[in-house]
């Protein structure tokens, strides 16, 4: 991965929203992203688990994170849809872990999946739709 790419994969977690979440690093390789967040108060609803709307953001991140890898300098990639199927619960302390792989990258158009899980168990699962566009300079 070039500087430029690198910079955009460094930002991520160094962004206030994605602090406050819990996102403390993130890994991109060959259109698969990884990251892991700890449950803290800042993420569990009124009934004490994960909320919905953090489980939303964080697939969005972890599917950037993993396209990343792919984008080349002239290039960035916006969301233009999103779909999320909650399995299971996640409680305050619980390690979460989000995991994203391309699966299908055309020229304006790009498919990523992201599983979320548990100490190995799945509790949600993301089809992002990324729209690939010419980057600001």
């Amino acid at each position: 991965m070039d500087s430029k790419m690198n910079d955009r994969l460094n930002a991520i977690p160094e962004h206030p929203f994605h602090q406050f979440l819990g996102v403390t690093s993130i890994t991109s390789d060959k259109g698969c992203g990884a990251l892991s967040v700890t449950l803290t108060e800042n993420v569990i609803n009124s009934a004490g688990i994960l909320h919905g709307g953090a489980i939303y953001v964080l697939c969005d991140v972890c599917a950037y994170g993993g396209l990343v890898s792919l984008l080349d300098e002239n290039t960035a990639a916006v969301t233009h849809d999103i779909q999320i199927s909650v399995m299971r619960s996640a409680r305050l302390g619980d390690v979460v872990d989000f995991r994203s792989e391309v699966v299908k990258m055309g020229k304006s158009v790009c498919f990523i999946d992201v599983k979320v899980t548990v100490s190995g168990e799945i509790i949600a699962s993301a089809r992002v739709i990324k729209t690939i566009r010419k980057a600001r300079q």
